[in-house]
């Protein structure tokens, strides 16, 4: 246990020194790269680990390779936004604030991206056999999810890098968004950056301490929600505060141990369901009422930031932005 806590969150202090742009780029620079995905994808065969060799030199050069080669850091950087883009997405489901009345400011909205993006780092670095235990039964859902890593442990590594430069990069974007003056920008990261990394290792320790402890592993869980989530809100209702530990359970239990490897190689995530809301009550007792989340953009279609901080809009499936907001 040691070891995979000291892999899993104190190395990320390293990370975020590379910046990549975490979505296309706005209207007024749309040099988009259409052959990108193909080349990446041709190329992605060449980029498996080689088999294990006699000579030691051979797994050296492998690294090398994966680490500056132009494929691999294309792989990376593709793989990299494939998984932030799906943290994002999840993150930003208006059910979390409208039904699930969670205020929708800037720190909240940030724990539940880091969340989604943690789901997807412990993912990466889970090594066959030595993965963090969410409960007595999850040995058996690894045999059958099928253990092997389809990626590389360096090719996982770097990943994770290229996983949070984007978050950071993106949580820059929406400071800037907030109107802070441009010389507190990144002071103002280095707050959001703390914060992060102190959700993140609470979450590692919940898994570690209480592997074998369902009902504790709650406990805790719920706990750590109301800190980073909810900002500590003695007014939030503890029906939430249930309802967010137990998804987070069970979304830990997916991405880890059920979603398909061939899959998550590709940069595929699928996210389990969405908490049920309906019928949820405040603290004294009073069921909430169910607000019915708003469609604000057609299907595909997302708010995104450029790097001042400005708002326009981009369609996941044909890559075109636009600084108008779209019509349904």
């Amino acid at each position: 246990m040691a070891t995979t806590n000291a892999r899993s969150f104190l190395s990320l202090a390293t990370i975020g020194t590379r910046r990549f742009k975490s979505a296309p780029p706005p209207p007024v620079a749309r040099a988009l790269s259409r052959d990108a995905s193909g080349a990446a994808t041709a190329s992605a065969g060449s980029l498996d680990a080689p088999t294990p060799s006699r000579s030691p030199p051979q797994g050296l050069l492998a690294s090398l390779y994966e680490r500056y080669s132009v494929a691999g850091q294309r792989r990376r950087i593709e793989l990299g936004q494939n998984f932030f883009h799906a943290a994002r997405r999840r993150s930003e489901e208006s059910a979390w604030y409208a039904p699930g009345h969670i205020p929708p400011t800037f720190r909240n909205k940030h724990a539940m991206l880091t969340m989604h993006v943690w789901f997807l780092h412990r993912r990466l670095i889970r090594d066959e056999g030595t993965g963090i235990a969410g409960g007595e039964g999850d040995s058996a859902v690894a045999e059958g999810s099928g253990s092997s890593s389809a990626l590389s442990k360096d090719s996982s590594l770097l990943i994770q890098e290229e996983l949070f430069d984007l978050l950071w990069n993106d949580a820059r974007c929406r400071i800037r968004a907030e109107g802070v003056p441009e010389l507190m920008v990144n002071k103002n990261l280095k707050d959001v950056q703390q914060l992060s990394f102190q959700y993140c290792t609470h979450l590692d320790h919940v898994f570690e301490e209480h592997a074998g402890d369902a009902a504790k592993r709650v406990e805790e869980l719920a706990y750590a929600m109301w800190i980073h989530v909810l900002n500590r809100d003695h007014e939030t209702s503890d029906d939430l505060i249930k309802r967010l530990a137990t998804y987070a359970e069970y979304e830990f239990q997916n991405i880890l141990f059920l979603l398909p490897e061939r899959y998550f190689a590709e940069g595929r995530v699928g996210w389990g369901c969405l908490p049920d809301f309906a019928g949820m009550k405040d603290k004294t007792g009073k069921v909430l009422p169910f607000n019915t989340p708003a469609k604000e953009l057609p299907e595909g279609w997302i708010q995104t930031l450029t790097d001042a901080g400005d708002a326009y809009y981009w369609d996941t499936e044909t890559n075109k932005t636009q600084w108008e907001k779209p019509l349904h």
